[in-house]
């Protein structure tokens, strides 16, 4: 299957009622849960449960139509390989996280104050205190601190986030530390099974023009015409990694405070994907040096 494959309602409709949608999302390199998202898109229907089963022991089974096109149904999609990675069977060492982030018992508490925090969270708290403040509004900690960049009246609240994090991530055995990438930037990373994934807790800002602001050309002029604004909203998000789902965000019924146990187990998962990727790439380059070798000695 190519990187990306176009295709439309008529032709993922005989696909769905074809086989199973877990054979489909593998022959795609996508999850099931998205080709289900896909096919409520385009307002295709699919198999009900049991549907299978009963074709295969030949029972009577009933194949719902597809409805007519309508104005504003999608009618074809363009299927991108690896928008998700593929853990179809879910393996044993995903199963077990999942289950463990499930337990009520297990569940981050984020504090409303910050006692005894963690080391990171500390020295964090100390650099921000007197932050480096850019031109959207933004604060961060100068040289070796977490990555955080937040407003000025949401500093307190990313602290007892991270504070609840990084403690929760020690917890399960997953060591976080404080790396150097390039000279001048420093990554919070989190070390899971031998991968590790960077991690920042983001702000999002939106732009106000400027009133009465010089029309001169070029674009710096045209970017000095914009002012920015932080928005109060907070992403928690995986910044190495750009296969699958890998944030969590502010959103109308729950804060990034309540969603600390999925954002671990989105770890967990990049994890075991980054894991897989790296391996399969060895064997190719094997495969590939070992095709090298043998046309040299022909």
């Amino acid at each position: 299957m190519s990187e990306e494959t176009t295709i439309n309602r008529q032709e993922l409709y005989n696909l769905v009622w074809s086989k199973p949608v877990v054979q489909i999302a593998k022959d795609f390199g996508i999850s099931d849960v998205a080709i289900a998202k896909i096919c409520k898109k385009m307002n295709i229907p699919k198999p009900g449960l049991g549907y299978w089963a009963k074709k295969e022991f030949g029972k009577k089974t009933k194949v719902t139509p597809l409805p007519k096109h309508k104005v504003g149904d999608v009618e074809s999609y363009t299927i991108r390989k690896f928008a998700e990675p593929y853990f179809e069977p879910e393996t044993e060492f995903i199963r077990m996280h999942r289950e463990y982030e499930e337990k009520p018992e297990n569940k981050i508490i984020v504090k409303s104050s910050l006692r005894n925090p963690h080391p990171l969270v500390q020295e964090a708290r100390m650099k921000l205190s007197n932050p480096y403040i850019n031109r959207y509004k933004k604060c961060s900690g100068r040289g070796d601190c977490l990555d955080i960049s937040v407003s000025k009246d949401n500093i307190r609240r990313s602290l007892l986030i991270m504070d609840a994090l990084l403690k929760g991530l020690t917890k399960r055995g997953y060591a976080v530390t404080l790396s150097k990438f390039g000279e001048y930037r420093t990554v919070t990373s989190v070390n899971i099974d031998g991968e590790k994934l960077w991690i920042s807790l983001q702000e999002a800002s939106k732009t106000i023009p400027i009133e009465n602001s010089k029309k001169d050309d070029g674009w710096y002029s045209s970017h000095r015409n914009y002012d920015y604004a932080p928005t109060g909203k907070l992403t928690l998000q995986i910044t190495n990694f750009y296969n699958a789902s890998k944030s969590v965000s502010d959103g109308k019924k729950q804060r990034v405070e309540d969603r600390l146990n999925s954002f671990i187990l989105m770890l967990v998962k990049a994890a075991e994907y980054e894991k897989n990727w790296r391996i399969e790439r060895e064997i190719e380059r094997k495969k590939r040096k070992e095709k090298e070798q043998s046309e040299r000695e022909i």
